[in-house]
């Protein structure tokens, strides 16, 4: 049977090949009239016309949309722009670790301190979605660069800050470029390769994350002890503005050849007299919307296409969640009616954000008719296993990973008064299994196609590497600060890696709306990475804070000012008594609590990892050919359906 298959197979390639130009341009002949009809048929039904070219069009952009994917030199140059760009906003989120002390000494507000990371992470989980579809109609790159530039003003307001608010303020817009820029990295990075390499370039992405998340504290810990915190934000403008020029210089879709990329530059000076002149449009634009249907209309693109409602809803009730975690325990009682009431308003609308797009949004008439009308978070997609499960499990890590990695460096600099660059130089046993993880599943994806392992596996050792982190304790050694470390980044490298390329492997290639579902996916696993640090940083910082005041009050010790954690911090770096006095040992149970509470998650997120799909990445096409010609493998069926197909 296999023989008279591998001959079958050999005979219809060699007669293919006998037949020359001829066959070919038969073929293409035919190919052409086909598509004449197809027009024809689409232009005489207005509505399916619509219809489908709403549901079909691309970005301008969009490399995917190209017969041939970019190579060489401009694959590289555009995947270096793309590896900066994330190193930029990655590196926001991890240099802040270093300087939670100094920040509360100067400003007095430890209590409020893990609003440096969700202030950051929140309107990054929060605009993760929408991000994408803002990209869909201006175009990739535009929306990138516009990212980059609202990211670096966040940078200078941090940076200039005299106040605790207005440092936070600065962190918000920062994170409201810096989601832009982490969620269409992810999206034009796998438009540029094959799904099969698809493992890979995520991998390479994630390392650049990684590599910040090295260097984000070193050098936060440098600045801190030897300048000033507000080089932490001050180091992201020359960063920033080499991001910015690279990815404007060689990210250019539809352009395959060093030569085009080079003459393209040249013409840089006339685009941005073009870029003001549709900048010129728009403005004009936005006047004609001082007519009622034009405002009308503004009405319903923000309503449908951007989903505004669910927006509002979603921003509005984990912002309220979060401020409740914040003063709850501090500044209000948690018993007290703010407290309740921040809780069962933000717990309400999410609820409702959720039903409205789950159920209520598709039934609109107007979004049945209109494809391109697609809610932030379809229920389509979600409900899918292969989806909703490694999302969650991802979700619920991130929140585990933060809350150690924040708290790890609160150890060294609580415990045993290290400086901000010596508590960072730990994280180097953390952060270098990140890297080392996310390249080997990158490679391993790439040559078994399987993922389901890789997810399990990294879950499974998350919980074992957050079980022996509740060691770590002020009578722990050199070899525990280090060995300790290592499995947490290793489940975080194999699981932040795996995820991403899971979801996006369980879309329909074949639906109208696949390219919308695509960013749609691809936004929301950048949307649950997000949640789940700015919520881990958040509660975490209230773990600790309970527990370090419940810890103070029942061992009778009155600090000065009152028993409460900004006072703790403050009469610590001040009076340092040693690691094993009684302060130190109240702060290392106190940071027992938050190891315990990311060891929760992590046992959660096992749960849901089980459940993921065991659905393969696509074969590598050359192995499909490969296979085509030798008639062996898993390649000859797809061979074949796909010759019959294009006959």
């Amino acid at each position: 049977m296999h023989e008279s298959n591998s001959c079958s197979m050999k005979g219809i390639s060699k007669t293919r090949s006998m037949s020359g130009p001829s066959y070919y341009g038969e073929k293409e002949q035919k190919q052409n009239e086909q598509q004449q009809k197809q027009k024809f048929i689409v232009s005489q039904s207005p509505t399916r016309s619509t219809s489908e070219q709403d549901a079909t069009s691309a970005p301008e952009d969009n490399p995917s949309e190209s017969n041939e994917l970019p190579k060489g030199f401009i694959l590289y140059a555009s995947l270096v722009a793309l590896a900066l760009s994330l190193f930029l906003a990655a590196l926001d989120i991890m240099i802040v670790s270093t300087i939670i002390e100094e920040v509360a000494k100067q400003f007095g507000s430890y209590s409020e301190i893990g609003w440096l990371f969700t202030g950051y992470s929140l309107p990054n989980a929060l605009l993760a979605l929408i991000w994408g579809r803002i990209a869909t109609p201006i175009g990739f790159k535009e929306t990138m660069l516009c990212a980059i530039v609202i990211f670096e003003i966040g940078s200078l307001i941090s940076a200039l800050a005299n106040s605790m608010n207005m440092l936070i303020g600065g962190r918000v817009i920062a994170g409201v470029g810096g989601c832009g820029i982490q969620s269409l990295s992810f999206v034009i990075g796998s438009t540029l390769v094959e799904e099969s390499k698809r493992g890979m370039l995520i991998a390479v992405l994630s390392c650049s994350f990684a590599i910040a998340s090295v260097v984000g504290p070193f050098l936060g810990g440098v600045f801190t002890s030897s300048v000033t915190w507000r080089w932490c934000f001050y180091i992201n403008l020359p960063i920033g503005g080499s991001a910015f020029f690279l990815f404007m210089l060689f990210y250019n879709p539809g352009l395959h050849t060093f030569q085009e990329t080079i003459d393209n530059i040249r013409k840089i000076p006339s685009q941005l007299i073009e870029a003001v002149r549709k900048v010129k449009h728009h403005s004009l634009k936005v006047k004609e919307l001082s007519k009622s249907n034009g405002w009308r209309k503004l009405a319903m693109e923000l309503v449908f296409m951007y989903d505004i409602i669910e927006f509002v809803f979603c921003s509005a009730g984990f912002t309220s969640i979060l401020l409740a975690f914040t003063f709850g325990g501090n500044r209000y009682a948690w018993n007290s009616a703010s407290i309740i009431i921040l809780f069962v308003i933000g717990i309400i609308l999410v609820i409702s954000a959720t039903i409205y797009d789950f159920f209520v949004f598709p039934k609109f008439n107007i979004v049945k008719a209109t494809p391109r009308y697609q809610p932030l978070m379809s229920w389509r997609n979600i409900k899918k296993p292969g989806i909703f499960t490694v999302n969650i499990a991802l979700f619920l890590l991130c929140a585990a990973y933060i809350s150690q990695f924040t708290y790890i460096v609160q150890y060294f600099q609580l415990i045993y008064n290290d400086s901000a660059w010596r508590a960072a130089v730990h994280l180097v046993a953390c952060i270098i299994p990140t890297v080392i993880t996310a390249v080997l599943c990158g490679v391993l994806t790439d040559k078994t196609r399987q993922i389901k392992p890789i997810i399990v596996i990294s879950s499974i050792l998350g919980v074992i590497g957050a079980g022996i982190l509740t060691l770590l304790n002020n009578n722990a050694g050199n070899s525990a600060h280090i060995g300790l470390l290592i499995l947490p980044g290793v489940a975080f490298g194999g699981l932040a890696q795996s995820s991403m390329l899971a979801s996006q492997i369980q879309l329909d290639k074949k639906s109208p709306t696949f390219r919308s579902d695509f960013v749609s996916i691809t936004t929301f696993n950048t949307f649950c990475k997000n949640l789940g640090q700015a919520l881990g940083g958040v509660i975490s910082n209230t773990v600790f804070s309970a527990a370090a005041v419940k810890k103070l009050t029942n061992s009778n010790i009155e600090l000065p000012g009152g028993n409460t954690v900004d006072n703790l911090v403050i009469y610590r770096q001040t009076d340092f008594d040693g690691s094993h006095s009684k302060l130190g040992n109240i702060i290392s149970e106190s940071l027992t609590h938050v190891f315990y509470m990311a060891l929760g998650f992590y046992a959660l997120s096992f749960i849901f990892a089980v459940f993921a799909s065991n659905k393969k990445v696509a074969a590598n096409p050359r192995s499909i050919k490969n296979d085509l010609e030798t008639g062996e493998g898993v390649g000859y069926k797809v061979a074949e359906e796909t010759m019959s197909l294009s006959d």
